[in-house]
């Protein structure tokens, strides 16, 4: 199977941050948390009476306090503005409670008050942060939504809703939290969001197959907020293995009614990402990640897309953590939602970052136009397409499929992007869906950042495929496009194609294309005439005159303005001009002749006005008919 790999990748199109931010590594006197609203390790030594230090990508947030040991931590969280903390211990014999501390500039203000749950005998399940001032209890009697007040040190509660919870999983981009029930079998998710508990459409699930904790989480994708269930393969009768795993991804609020399906092909433990609207699955056991991408076009059946990875699953770029290569995929390895992997035996937290350049390292030809697709709906992607078109143009002579089926990608984005602009302009017209372009590459963007740098025999082949492609999806040729074609077929030879263009239209009249046309009519005389009928539909009547002056045709020129209507007005010495140079003295003494009759019709008398600065065409008028 024929491959293309683009230049100078690399095969890692995932990577680990760079410089991951260190912290205390987890052991007997150490303990370590992850808040996943605001992305900070926490590590508590010694019950955070030899300190505590927060970390977290954005340095201007990380700090380090001292606290008293008040018994075994299980949760500690910052809120969003960093001015609450919150700590739910392990504390036998005591009512659901969850501990409060102020704090200023990133220390504590010595300010401690707590909140005990409002059910009786309830155990909380953890906690989460909505908003800076709001605090969700979750606990095994169901939900309680609190403000905080930190100056008054208590919290008023705002709403509170009833379920009987196992475990729940939480996504602070969309502010959904989504409890289990009934063992697994039913998965009921709530919105925190607007000061109040919104219950939302629960989720079907199997009741032969209830699922585990492990395998559910609640994903921010494509602006939507979505469950995504591992399902796992039944055990065959015949290896005593189960089979292999697919991730169903259910849609919670906004993602319409359509389920997709993440078909991974393999068995064993999983984790999962979100990096710029792609889910990312990581498989243990292979060391490898798998990326699919929900937004590619796809036809539903039944209500559901089914859905492979983009580009054959490999692991990620090897980490060096002191100067050494630290061990992949590792047991210690705990993946966080959007895009954290934190290994707490090493102490690292690292943010896992997409390499687009990877994705098209090596890929089978005929997959060449997937990939830019995928690419056009990634952020900071153009410098990527551009680097794969610019090599599939310049060796045209093997891709030139690839490359108009590329196109293709390309204008159909463009197309959607701009019918949304025209819908959104319009008066009367209810505002569109918002659309998500994240990468338009415009006509100007293919010519400035592809087309231009190319002049080899086959361009003329590449430009009047992407030529094809603006037509098939409806797009004007712009400027850019059209002195490119113009000057391609030309140099090539292939006046005869251009004015077929011209003839159906695929090149647009306009006056820039037609002084481009002009301008190459000592490569292709015949362009010069189509310039001049493309004038001429343009009613660019003086412009016509002057190209035929220009190019000494003074009997076209004058029959020209005759039709145009700019007889009268046209200036004698500029037609007689273009006539004296003229090689045949016939054609002055006709437009000598015409211009006195013209002279006698509108003054009455064929002289020329001496402000019209005749008198050297008139002495060369009689040199000629004393010869004669």
């Amino acid at each position: 199977m024929a491959k293309f790999c683009l230049k100078d990748s690399e095969k890692y199109y995932l990577t680990l941050s760079e410089r991951p931010k260190r912290f205390h590594a987890d052991s007997p006197v150490t303990n370590v948390f992850f808040d996943d609203t605001n992305g900070q390790v926490f590590t508590v030594r010694s019950g955070g009476v030899t300190g505590v230090t927060v970390n977290g990508m954005d340095d201007s947030k990380c700090t380090s306090f001292r606290m008293e040991d008040k018994g075994p931590i299980i949760s500690i969280k910052f809120s969003p503005d960093h001015k609450v903390l919150a700590i739910q211990r392990n504390l036998e014999g005591q009512n659901a409670t969850v501990e409060f501390a102020n704090f200023k500039d990133l220390m504590p203000t010595n300010v401690e008050y707590c909140h005990i749950c409002k059910w009786k005998n309830a155990k909380i399940l953890g906690f989460v942060w909505p908003k800076a001032n709001e605090i969700a209890f979750i606990t095994d009697h169901g939900i309680e939504l609190s403000q905080v007040l930190p100056e008054k040190k208590q919290l008023k509660t705002l709403k509170s809703t009833s379920f009987s919870a196992a475990w729940f999983s939480w996504c602070p981009q969309s502010n959904i939290i989504l409890l289990a029930g009934n063992n697994g079998i039913l998965l009921q998710p709530f919105s925190l969001n607007n000061s109040t508990i919104t219950k939302l459409q629960k989720l079907e699930v199997e009741s032969s197959r209830p699922v585990m904790e492990r395998d559910v989480f609640v994903l921010r994708l494509c602006g939507a907020a979505w469950c995504a269930l591992f399902k796992h393969g039944p055990v065959s009768n015949t290896t005593s293995s189960p089979g292999p795993t697919e991730v169903w991804l259910v849609p919670i609020s906004g993602g319409g009614a359509v389920q997709h399906v993440l078909k991974t092909g393999l068995v064993g433990r999983f984790a999962v990402s979100v990096i710029d609207d792609l889910v990312v699955i990581h498989h243990q056991s292979s060391q490898t990640s798998l990326i699919f991408d929900i937004m590619e076009e796809a036809k539903p059946e039944n209500n559901t897309v089914v859905h492979k990875p983009i580009v054959q699953g490999i692991s990620m770029r090897p980490a060096v953590v002191d100067e050494q290569t630290c061990p992949m995929y590792s047991g210690n390895w705990v993946v966080f939602q959007p895009h954290y992997v934190i290994d707490a035996r090493l102490g690292c937290l690292w943010r896992l970052e997409l390499n687009l350049a990877g994705l098209a390292h090596e890929v089978p030809k005929e997959d060449i136009s997937n990939i830019v697709g995928v690419l056009l709906r990634r952020n900071n992607s153009k410098e990527t397409i551009y680097r794969i078109l610019n090599q599939l143009v310049e060796h045209a002579g093997t891709y030139l499929m690839e490359l108009t089926h590329c196109f293709d990608e390309i204008n159909a984005v463009y197309r959607r992007w701009a019918d949304l602009e025209v819908a959104r302009n319009t008066a009367g017209c209810p505002p569109p869906a918002q659309g998500h372009f994240p990468a338009l590459v415009s006509q100007a963007d293919m010519c400035t950042h592809v087309l231009y740098k190319h002049s080899h025999t086959l361009l003329v082949q590449v430009v009047t495929a992407y030529l094809s492609s603006l037509s098939r999806y409806e797009l004007v040729v712009q400027h850019a496009v059209c002195e490119l074609v113009v000057r391609s077929l030309v140099r090539a030879g292939e006046g005869g194609r251009l004015r077929a263009l011209v003839r159906r239209g695929a090149l647009q009249d306009g006056r820039p294309l037609a002084c481009q046309l002009l301008s190459l009519g000592h490569l292709d005389p015949a362009a010069a005439q189509v310039a001049l009928d493309m004038m001429w539909r343009l009613r660019a009547y003086g412009e016509i005159v002057e190209v035929l002056l220009s190019r000494e045709e003074p009997v076209s020129a004058a029959g020209a303005a005759r039709q145009a209507g700019a007889w009268g007005s046209l200036a004698a010495r500029k037609l007689l001009s273009a006539a004296q140079q003229h090689s045949r003295p016939e054609t002055f003494l006709a437009i000598y002749h015409a211009l006195r009759t013209r002279n006698e019709r509108l003054r009455g008398t064929p002289d020329f006005l001496t402000e019209e600065q005749c008198g050297a065409y008139i002495e060369y008028y009689k040199q000629l008919m004393s010869e004669s």
